[in-house]
């Protein structure tokens, strides 16, 4: 099946610092990618093959993928507790798709992420862990073989944390942390905030963002200024802002007011959609669906355009060229839901609209709070990983597709 559907960006995110060292995220909600097809031979993928991380449903509500322990492979990080204490786990991959299990820390934690990325410098991934209150706000430091140890906090535990996304906003070669607050109640807004590295992987100085609520905040550079902006949907029945970076990390300016009124968004990613070379959007709604902003330049979007199936609520999106064929491609979690997978074809809708073919995956069960991409297996396709609250987490193997 066709459709005129825009596409996304990934959450796969690679900040390249130097030859030696990568900061990484891959999560459930931010990022931003173009299509690259490396001399790749295009090849149609099917997702229907899966193996379940867990025997047990639980409140998992993030996934990250990287390389923990240097051994060339990718491993798994999933974050679990969301508003009831459990363990966030470690798995570790022996290059085959095959896993160890283990927990983060000794002490449960109320985690919406675990994101990865080297934050002191020192060439391997830390972990940063977002704690709902009244539990502190962590980071773990790698010791080079992919064990952990605490080695600060950030922020506030009274803070109501969701996710927090990693990004190098004030130009340092060290990245940051993004760090989303949810409100329910419009009489008493929470602002989120950025959390800027000392360059040692410690955050001692958090500065407000004038928000409602917020569950994510995507970090990408909108205008094309080389410098990293963020945008930050509205949780709670609010619009969502744009907050212009003025180069040194700074957001100081009046936000950018994008799309609706209200809105009740839970997942968002940027990228080149439209191949204009300007960044999209892509939210979320958990009450409205799917919608596409597309980037007009000089800091302009115009209106959401809704697309995909509006009775389903959209909980994570991550976008890649699973394919290979030079187009981007969607993977979509859902609540209670079979998931979506929106293949790009070459064909565009009147105007360049992007167009993609559609096909379902997973089974439907519990909230997919967070997918990750990666080749886990080292067959050179990225799989789907789906970290679920109400749902065992999973992995849904990419395998070619013999029927077409």
């Amino acid at each position: 099946m066709s459709s005129n559907l825009p596409s996304i960006s990934p959450l796969f995110v690679r900040y390249t610092q130097m030859a030696s060292a990568t900061w990484m995220l891959i999560c459930c909600t931010a990022g931003a990618t173009r299509a690259q097809t490396s001399g790749a031979v295009a090849q149609t993928r099917t997702f229907a093959r899966v193996q379940l991380l867990e025997t047990e449903a639980v409140t998992s509500a993030g996934v990250s993928l990287g390389d923990l322990d240097r051994d060339g492979d990718l491993d798994i990080v999933l974050a679990k507790g969301r508003h009831w204490p459990l363990h966030n786990r470690v798995l570790r991959n022996n290059g085959r798709g095959d896993f160890m299990a283990e927990s983060l820390a000794d002490s449960a934690d109320r985690t919406y992420t675990a994101a990865l990325a080297d934050l002191d410098g020192d060439g391997d991934l830390d972990v940063v862990v977002s704690n709902d209150r009244p539990d502190r706000k962590l980071v773990y430091l790698n010791d080079g073989t992919g064990r952990y140890r605490v080695g600060t906090t950030f922020g506030q535990p009274d803070w109501s944390t969701r996710y927090v996304t990693v990004a190098d906003v004030n130009g340092d070669k060290r990245p940051d942390l993004l760090v989303a607050n949810r409100s329910g109640n419009p009489a008493a807004p929470k602002p989120s905030y950025v959390c800027l590295n000392d360059g040692a992987g410690a955050f001692p100085v958090c500065r407000p963002l004038a928000t409602q609520s917020a569950t994510i905040i995507v970090a990408a550079d909108l205008d094309g200024d080389g410098h990293v902006d963020l945008f930050v949907p509205h949780r709670d029945g609010g619009q969502n802002l744009i907050f212009w970076n003025e180069g040194s990390g700074s957001f100081s300016a009046e936000p950018t007011k994008v799309g609706p009124a209200s809105s009740a968004i839970r997942a968002a990613a940027v990228g080149d959609l439209d191949g204009d070379g300007r960044l999209d959007i892509v939210v979320g709604d958990q009450k409205a669906g799917l919608f596409f902003y597309r980037n007009t330049g000089q800091r302009g979007f115009a209106d959401p355009a809704p697309f995909g199936d509006p009775k389903r609520s959209p909980y994570s999106i991550a976008i890649a060229d699973l394919d290979k064929d030079g187009h981007l491609d969607m993977v979509v979690g859902n609540d209670e839901a079979l998931g979506a997978i929106y293949f790009g074809i070459a064909d565009r809708a009147a105007g360049g609209q992007p167009r993609f073919r559609s096909i379902d995956w997973n089974d439907g069960k519990g909230a997919v709070y967070g997918v990750a991409l990666g080749d886990l297996n080292g067959d050179g396709w990225l799989d789907i990983v789906a970290a679920r609250s109400d749902a065992p987490n999973g992995i849904w193997w990419s395998d070619a597709d013999r029927k077409r």
